[in-house]
């Protein structure tokens, strides 16, 4: 072998193993389902998606996950009798379990609409016991759980929440910047010297009641971690950081 094919052969291991690298460092969604689908597959394989995150299925995993590892879980398929389990907090399968893990968890649940068999019933169950059901939904929701159409979950996990999920007093709270003068004593920053930044970064900083975080201008910062910091008033500013600076 020349000297030329040489270093391309060598060239080319290399990128390859650095985009590996980079696919390892990414924060991680989960999509669980109970049985697979177009749309489940629609969202693992999304090219936005897989540029910030790495998408996993847990059907495939044979539910064999641990939810701390990820920042968010996309649900495609809501049976009623998995609702109903999960609302009285019963998790005897893989699915319920994952899906309750990760409400107790606090974690991000995203729920496709179009995989609620409750809603096909609407029309023809007699109102009261239709009603009754329902409100097994409507617990998901004051819990956490977003119930969104499949063409809308990938630009919200992108770009935020639905606003139908937030009250008019958080989506306030968001969008007004964190005011250092009148919390002085609050003011404690540290830096967080590192190429992807998740909710799971902020968390701690949370616990220690960090009000200002200095991250790398060009820091990938992911939403969630971008709604824990406005949600417990931490205020991120990007600039030049030296190395060894890590926290």
């Amino acid at each position: 072998m020349n000297t030329d094919l040489l270093l391309q052969e060598i060239c080319k291991r290399v990128q390859e193993k650095l985009q590996t690298i980079e696919q390892e460092t990414l924060p991680s969604i989960l999509v669980l389902t109970e049985d697979h689908g177009s749309l489940c597959h629609e969202t693992l394989e999304n090219s936005k998606l897989c540029q910030y995150y790495r998408m996993e299925c847990a059907l495939l995993a044979q539910y064999q996950c641990s939810i701390e590892n990820y920042e968010a879980v996309v649900v495609y398929t809501m049976s009623n009798e998995a609702l109903g389990k999960i609302a009285h907090g019963i998790f005897d399968n893989g699915f319920t379990r994952l899906f309750g893990q990760a409400l107790l968890e606090g974690k991000k649940i995203y729920l496709s609409q179009e995989g609620i068999e409750l809603y096909r019933y609407k029309n023809t169950a007699p109102q009261a016991f239709y009603q009754r059901l329902e409100e097994n939904l409507e617990l998901l929701k004051k819990s956490g759980v977003i119930i969104t159409a499949h063409s809308q979950i990938a630009e919200q996990i992108l770009n935020g929440q639905s606003e139908n999920c937030l009250c008019e007093e958080e989506a306030a709270a968001e969008e007004q910047p964190v005011c250092l003068e009148n919390r002085q004593e609050e003011v404690t920053e540290t830096v967080l010297d590192k190429k992807i930044i998740t909710e799971k970064d902020m968390i701690p900083l949370g616990h220690q009641h960090i009000r200002q975080v200095v991250i790398r201008e060009k820091a990938i910062l992911s939403d969630l971690a971008k709604e824990y910091a406005a949600k417990h008033n931490i205020l991120i500013q990007r600039r030049d950081i030296s190395s060894g600076k890590r926290e």
